[in-house]
């Protein structure tokens, strides 16, 4: 076994302390490459604390600086995904205050395998079947150098080079989908087998790049035609790569991306779909685009003030339909984002501000922050892109609120 990286550059190593990490750090030894480690100590299992004091010897050892991280888990999410993430924001910290020009992780071919088998499992699949060799997460530069290796040959270089590790005890058991596969498909699975799989992800890989390249050079990535979504044949790939392009981190099953695409073509109404990470997809006034969920706010003004916000700025002058009149009585003012009961009176009437954005076809991303001016009675008498209140218009008007 042996690795082919560049050693002018500095890397970044994750390591458990299984035999595949470990049998990475070793290679990048063996090659004289300049190494940092980081080790995850989750205290879950009994074996944790043995593993970790493992690298750390190794590492001392060799002199090879060591990075430990004991995270806490504090709420009821997957801790699957929980570890994850903690996990690399550890990594990341790490990366930027070593200086590290790629993180190094010791992903073998039989990891590659068992993600194509979870997949095709659970009916999902990204625009990639199993571990990618090169990729990008959390800003920093992933490589794996180990896929070309079967997990038995890891452990063999261990043993055959008295390099230490450690077994994760949970890797016994069939408590997870991907410990099933790994005993009952992978680890049994004969030469003959392992080449179908590998040319049936290659191909696959293949034909999804191909498709990718035609959406990219098709389609926009920020916004897409509803009417040029209902003319492809690809729907629910389109989707996946048009959702991919806002948040590469979000996933999808095939069933996921039927029922949204079925909701998009089933109704000439406008609509939305909330997706992971406070993402939202939103279709109205024939066009489809994603946008981050955005918090509600609020502004609390004592007096007459000049500022800016994300949402709006407050100004000595403006436009028309950007200007009102407050005097003492009105503070403090409160400016936030409108609610769905907020009202305004207007020359002709009272007027829903709902009704109003509805009216100008203001975009789902855009209503979520729309900002109006509320006075110490509670009442709204100012809504951005209507002006303000019957109460509050004068020749002589002393605040402007512009979007």
């Amino acid at each position: 076994m042996k690795i082919d990286l560049p050693q002018d550059r500095k890397y970044l190593l994750g390591i458990s302390g299984g035999c595949d990490s470990m049998a990475l750090l070793s290679l990048c030894l063996r090659a004289k490459l300049n190494v940092v480690v980081c080790h995850v100590n989750y205290k879950k299992r009994k074996t944790a604390d043995d593993e970790e004091v493992m690298v750390r010897e190794y590492c001392e050892k060799h002199g090879i600086p060591c990075h430990v991280l004991y995270p806490h888990k504090t709420d009821n999410s997957n801790f699957q995904m929980w570890a994850r993430e903690a996990r690399y924001e550890f990594y990341k910290d790490v990366y930027e205050k070593e200086n590290c020009d790629a993180l190094l992780l010791g992903h073998q071919k039989d990891d590659h395998l068992e993600n194509y088998l979870m997949a095709l499992e659970r009916g999902s699949h990204g625009w990639y079947y199993g571990i990618q060799r090169e990729t990008r997460h959390h800003e920093m530069n992933i490589i794996r150098p180990l896929l070309d290796y079967r997990k038995a040959e890891t452990r063999s270089y261990c043993e055959e080079n008295n390099v230490p590790y450690h077994d994760d005890e949970s890797n016994f058991t069939d408590d997870y989908q991907r410990n099933r596969i790994r005993h009952s498909l992978v680890e049994p699975a004969s030469e003959e087998q392992i080449s179908e799989w590998m040319k049936e992800i290659e191909e696959f890989n293949q034909k999804q790049k191909n498709k990718l390249l035609r959406f990219e050079e098709t389609y926009e990535s920020k916004e897409l035609k509803i009417s040029d979504f209902r003319n492809e044949e690809n729907k629910e790939d389109l989707l996946r790569w048009f959702l991919w392009k806002h948040d590469s981190s979000m996933s999808f099953s095939s069933r996921q991306l039927t029922t949204i695409t079925n909701n998009i073509l089933d109704t000439d109404k406008n609509g939305y779909v909330e997706l992971e990470n406070d993402n939202v997809l939103a279709f109205e006034y024939g066009i489809m685009y994603v946008y981050d969920r955005q918090e509600d706010y609020e502004y609390v003004i004592n007096e007459l003030t000049c500022f800016s916000t994300p949402y709006f700025t407050l100004a000595a002058n403006g436009k028309k339909i950007e200007q009102l009149t407050v005097d003492a009585e009105d503070f403090p003012l409160v400016i936030r984002n409108w609610k769905p009961d907020d009202t305004i009176e207007l020359r002709f009437g009272h007027k829903k501000v709902s009704r109003f954005l509805i009216d100008r076809k203001i975009r789902r991303k855009d209503r979520e922050t729309w900002p109006v001016v509320v006075n110490a009675k509670g009442e709204v008498i100012f809504v951005c892109g209507l002006g303000c209140d019957v109460r509050h218009f004068s020749i002589n008007a002393n605040l402007f609120v512009i979007k």
